[in-house]
């Protein structure tokens, strides 16, 4: 941890669902996620706030708080963090990562707050 990032998270990648047709809710469980990497420092920045979704289902975001996550370059590399994956702060919050952005340094990563 560091004064630019004070805060540590946990990306984690839900698995792909390939089957179709009447079956149980698939949605995003802790339990079923696989681990992409630990510890990263980061820095957690709100953004703006918006209405909850209309569908109310359990993984769905709350609140719809729209945060920014910083996590610099050397931490993690192009490629590592994908669109849908989840961040899971140091405060057990957990993060749908809807617009992954890098550049030279590190991660931009716009992401909405999910329920617990």
């Amino acid at each position: 941890m560091s004064f630019l990032y004070p805060r540590t998270v946990t990306v984690t990648r839900p698995p792909n669902t390939t089957s179709f047709g009447p079956q149980q809710y698939q949605g995003l469980q802790p339990g079923q996620e696989t681990i992409v990497a630990k510890d990263l420092p980061a820095s957690i920045q709100e953004h703006r706030t918006a209405a909850d979704p209309l569908a109310r289902l359990p993984a769905d975001a709350t609140g719809r708080g729209d945060w920014v996550i910083f996590i610099p370059g050397y931490a993690a590399s192009l490629g590592t963090i994908l669109k849908n994956d989840i961040i899971t702060d140091d405060a057990d919050v957990r993060y749908y990562v809807t617009l992954p952005y890098w550049n030279g340094l590190g991660y931009k990563l716009t992401v909405e707050t999910l329920k617990n």
